[in-house]
């Protein structure tokens, strides 16, 4: 299967090259061996998919051979997570203009929109990565991102990126806040960095006004709430 460079890289199918150039340089300080202890194979991959999609005449033949790859997946399944009926009144959502190629969504800038209150929900969702005991019967609940899109793409299929705010490991130091007896420069003795973590919504073709895919958020780390992607064909 085809390795898909923009993930590897962090940046969006339509990014500039110098867009390219910035994401490789941080991302080769994150995971170069010498300075985050990973194995090497991240950063070989990482210098691979650089190699390809820095070079003007090795992205585009990338980009044709990608788009059939996704074309014939699409095809072949459905999205993994099943469609559910429409949003119940009362839930929250943050509408997301229609743009044509690839859709990106900030879950961290939809927090302000939500009702009634955004410090109580702000606080519930951080609270999972504090060190705290879990009640054993949290409350969960849902957070709704709405997502338009054209007809035409509705009838062919696409996919959407959520960035999900969550708390991971420092690569640097493993969580231990410092390397060779000083503080880690990276996460600034914290052992954890504070980010946010791509999670990839494809939805099928024939969508219809109204679908919605379901996603939990326990690999982030979340487990007091799930995420409502909620598709509007407009």
């Amino acid at each position: 299967m085809t390795k898909d460079y923009y993930v590897i890289l962090g940046v969006a199918a339509d990014a500039t090259p110098d867009e390219i150039k910035a994401a490789f340089r941080r991302r080769a300080l994150e995971l170069h061996p010498n300075v985050s202890g990973l194995p090497s194979e991240p950063f070989l991959e990482l210098q691979e998919a650089y190699a390809v999609l820095a070079d003007p005449e090795r992205r585009r033949r990338y980009d044709r051979q990608f788009v059939a790859v996704v074309t014939a997946s699409r095809a072949r399944r459905r999205a993994a997570e099943p469609l559910v009926s429409p949003r119940p009144r009362g839930e929250p959502f943050r509408p997301v203009e229609p743009v044509r190629g690839f859709r990106e969504v900030s879950l961290a800038e939809s927090f302000a929109t939500y009702r009634p209150s955004f410090d109580e929900l702000f606080d519930r969702f951080w609270s999972n990565f504090e060190n705290i005991t879990r009640p054993k019967a949290e409350r969960l609940e849902n957070l709704t991102v709405e997502v338009v899109v054209s007809p035409e793409d509705a009838q062919w299929g696409g996919q959407v990126r959520v960035w999900i705010p969550a708390r991971a490991t420092c690569p640097a130091c493993g969580g231990r806040g410092a390397v060779g007896g000083y503080e880690c420069w990276r996460c600034a003795g914290h052992g954890a960095l504070t980010s946010e973590f791509p999670l990839d919504v494809t939805w099928p073709a024939g969508l219809r006004d109204g679908d919605a895919v379901r996603v939990p958020l326990d690999r982030f780390g979340v487990r007091n709430f799930y995420l409502t992607v909620l598709f509007r064909v407009g």
